[in-house]
């Protein structure tokens, strides 16, 4: 645990998605490369629908995050031992770079799934309420937006650059929810 508290004043965690099992940042994918209406990251061969992430689906981001598909499980138990349930479930528009089970996995040196679950639910409420917040900005920015901005300001307060959000890996993009937008990051950003 000492040893995770040590690399979140380091540098940025990797999120990883179940679907990638890559530990390793990816290339930044095309805008709209791997999102379907279904709200939920494509198949490898699967073709997109253009400006998917700009038309509101029908369920939350937290509807998304939770749903029992296996992709964002660590995730899931971050969002709901910060208490940001409620927030990003609420009315108001949020774009979330989403870690991956993976990318937890990799930064907590945690070895498995169940191993960085329990890692999350080990840490102090306020630092991973930090982290987690970290990851989110206000508005509905679809993948074009993201890439074409220089810098966004994250509801911890500070500033995440596109040079930092693209070397974090994007795995998936513009998976559409009823209160913003999802993209789906191979590492976990860790604020300053």
């Amino acid at each position: 645990m000492n040893g995770f508290l040590k690399v979140l004043g380091v540098g940025a965690l990797a999120f990883g998605v179940a679907a990638c099992n890559s530990s390793s940042p990816a290339a930044p994918a095309a805008p709209n490369a791997t999102a379907t209406d279904a709200g939920r990251p494509a198949d490898a061969g699967t073709k997109t629908n253009p400006g998917n992430g700009a038309k509101p689906g029908t369920m939350t981001i937290v509807g998304i995050v939770l749903q029992q598909d296996g992709e964002f499980d660590v995730l899931q138990a971050a969002v709901v031992r910060a208490g940001l349930v409620d927030t990003l479930n609420g009315s108001g528009q949020y774009t979330v770079f989403a870690p991956t089970d993976q990318a937890f996995i990799t930064t907590l040196n945690a070895g498995t799934e169940a191993g960085a679950i329990a890692a999350v639910n080990s840490l102090e409420i306020d630092a991973l309420r930090n982290i987690l917040l970290y990851h989110v900005t206000e508005g509905r920015r679809i993948s074009k937006s993201v890439l074409a901005a220089p810098q966004y300001t994250m509801l911890n307060g500070q500033t995440l650059t596109r040079d930092t959000l693209t070397a974090a890996g994007i795995a998936a993009t513009d998976i559409s929810a009823s209160n913003g937008v999802i993209h789906v990051i191979n590492s976990v950003l860790l604020p300053q």
